[in-house]
């Protein structure tokens, strides 16, 4: 094993810390109540996940199209959900690195090439650098890539093989980690790589595929590598 990848949201950092920020923002601009504003902001990611998972989307405008789609649910310009999407970047506290998050990546990047691939939604891929940088993620990955960036999303084979063609590694040397079943476990599977889902309703570390594996959460890669 060479290269591990790594998904962000809700594999390294909670998206739900993320996405009540972005509430709060939209809410405090537009002064509608918060309530209301993730309702919508659920619907439209909803919206967007199907529409990736049958590729009906622009890889090149993914970011353009989920701001365009939650700024038409919300009845509001673009703009709105583009300086919300800032506050919220700028709000959030530590409590958005999950645990074990930090621990598992400086065990890690010394022994293997350190990798994100991260889809984006209502946000754009520097604003998630920046909360990588500001609690001290950032210095143990070596190169990070977004979806934005790449103009490909997961489970796009692009999306997986980009890091790979960047560093010279084979499929079989690298292994990626996620949360999300079909884009990040059955879509790193289907272009050759090691697998490990993230579930928080596993039980124990389990391997599900000859080269698949389910965890509770990020630290127990750290068991799961002595099995490959």
């Amino acid at each position: 094993m060479k290269l591990i990848s790594f998904d962000v949201w809700n594999t390294l950092l909670d998206i739900n810390v993320m996405i009540e920020s972005l509430v709060k923002a939209l809410s405090e601009l537009l002064e509608v109540p918060e309530e209301e504003i993730m309702e919508n902001i659920l619907k439209t990611r909803e919206e967007i996940k199907k529409i990736r998972k049958s590729k009906s989307g622009s890889p090149e405008k993914a970011l353009e199209e989920s701001q365009e789609l939650l700024a038409r649910a919300l009845g509001v310009d673009v703009e709105i959900v583009k300086r919300a999407a800032a506050k919220a970047t700028l709000n959030v506290g530590e409590e958005i690195v999950l645990p074990g998050t930090k621990e598992t990546l400086k065990a890690l990047h010394r022994e293997y090439i350190i990798t994100t691939t991260g889809n984006v939604m209502f946000w754009p891929s520097p604003y998630t650098r920046l909360i990588l940088e500001k609690f001290g993620l950032a210095d143990y990955i070596t190169k990070q890539f977004y979806s934005d960036e790449i103009k490909a999303y997961k489970p796009m084979r692009e999306a997986f093989l980009a890091p790979l063609a960047y560093f010279n590694v084979s499929p079989e040397e690298a292994l990626h980690i996620g949360d999300t079943k079909a884009e990040d476990f059955e879509g790193a599977l289907k272009v050759g790589m090691y697998a490990c889902w993230v579930n928080p309703e596993a039980e124990k570390v389990e391997r599900i595929h000859e080269r698949g594996f389910v965890v509770k959460s990020v630290k127990d890669l750290l068991k799961v590598l002595p099995q490959i």
